[in-house]
């Protein structure tokens, strides 16, 4: 890769991962914060992954201070001035994203390609604060970006070919494995896994089994690592709570949780953040033998999702497969589960659930889209180190 100057907008934990991500791919890295104290935990983020990566063999020393001398901090946002690409990752926040855009629309390289780490952000509402939309586009790293393969790329509304194959380009520099996705709320993956979460949380207000049994049932009898209790505290259910409620108003009552989320929330019950949720507080462990009808509540969510995705053009079946797999550590992908159960079978389960049956999931081929996800489903890329 032609040795490119990045400027990382952004020294919390994602933006000072992928400053190291870019230096140790040979790049000169410029990691800008307005804050001088988050400057300083960046360098210490950094400085504990060399440290790592010494310990298990994976740099030596020699190689290690090339690296960090690859970075320079600044708290001088017009220093990224000279920079072929600029990675946005501050907070999660749309204000304050739109004020990072306005300025670095207004010192950025005429050719320059700017990218947000949004996890769900509008790029095309991002884009069009500037004067150059189409040198736009979406970069959503997975935490924790070091260790974490997937990189979706966000084609935003006027995003073009030529940015988006240099976004692309970058990402396998980086050692990730991009999938190209059009922007849609909650782009893929969160789109997929939380539909599938919250379809467990409805059904589990009113269901007998304790939150142990569903998610003990979810691991069991399919691919996916954690239950959505247990995934749900370890994200935050205070971010689930706002994840949901914005999905609910994209998408409809199908994002509903049947109100799981705001309760634990209002009662100050936020996840692991704060050591109490559905789970994390509850050191009962599943005791019942896991119900089929929990899993299938689950992973048939998630199907009826990842079809919609591709019936949209989202992304090509066979890369939400593959985004599954790399960015919620799935084992096989939703459309390679339903060929495991039967594909027929499947689809007449699917067509006939009370909460699938809509006019647009009974006009989506749903066999023809298993079967070409399965046919074109690339090989596992090797992991980060």
């Amino acid at each position: 890769m032609e040795m490119l100057t990045i400027g990382v907008v952004g020294a919390g934990v994602m933006g000072s991962d992928i400053a190291y991500l870019c230096a140790r791919a040979g790049c000169a890295v410029l990691a800008y914060d307005i804050a001088p104290a988050q400057l300083d935990a960046g360098h210490l983020r950094r400085t504990q992954l060399i440290d790592r990566a010494l310990t298990r063999g994976h740099l030596d020393t020699a190689s290690a201070d090339q690296l960090i001398s690859r970075i320079r901090s600044t708290h001088q946002l017009g220093d990224l001035a000279v920079c072929d690409v600029i990675i946005e990752a501050v907070s999660e926040r749309l204000d304050i994203k739109e004020v990072v855009f306005r300025a670095l629309d207004e010192i950025a390289q005429p050719d320059a390609l700017i990218a947000s780490n949004t996890s769900g952000l509008s790029i095309s509402h991002l884009a069009a604060l500037t004067k150059r939309p189409s040198h736009i586009v979406g970069m959503h790293f997975f935490n924790p970006a070091v260790v974490m393969q997937l990189v979706e790329l966000i084609e935003g509304a006027e995003s073009s070919p030529a940015f988006m194959a240099r976004a692309e380009h970058l990402a396998r520099a980086l050692g990730k494995t991009p999938v190209r996705v059009r922007e849609c709320p909650g782009f893929l993956v969160n789109r997929i896994l939380v539909r599938a979460m919250v379809a467990s949380y409805r059904e589990g207000a009113t269901d007998t089994p304790s939150y142990h049994d569903i998610d003990a049932a979810i691991t069991t009898r399919g691919p996916a690592p954690m239950g959505p209790y247990a995934l749900g505290d370890l994200i935050g259910l205070d971010t689930m709570d706002l994840l949901q409620r914005d999905l609910a108003v994209a998408y409809g009552d199908r994002f509903d949780d049947g109100g799981a989320l705001g309760a634990q929330v209002g009662a100050g019950r936020l996840g692991r953040k704060n050591g109490t949720g559905f789970v994390t507080d509850d050191h009962a462990q599943a005791h019942a033998t896991p119900t089929r009808n929990a899993a299938d509540t689950y992973y048939l969510a998630a199907l009826d999702e990842a079809l919609r995705c591709a019936s949209e053009q989202i992304a090509a079946p066979s890369d939400i497969d593959l985004a599954m797999r790399l960015g919620a550590g799935w084992e096989i992908g939703p459309f390679s589960w339903a060929s495991e159960q039967g594909v027929a079978q499947i689809a007449r389960t699917l067509s006939a659930r009370t909460d699938a049956t809509d006019d647009v999931l009974r006009s989506i081929p749903i066999e023809e889209i298993i079967m070409e996800a399965v046919h074109h489903a690339p090989p596992s890329p090797e992991p980060n180190l």
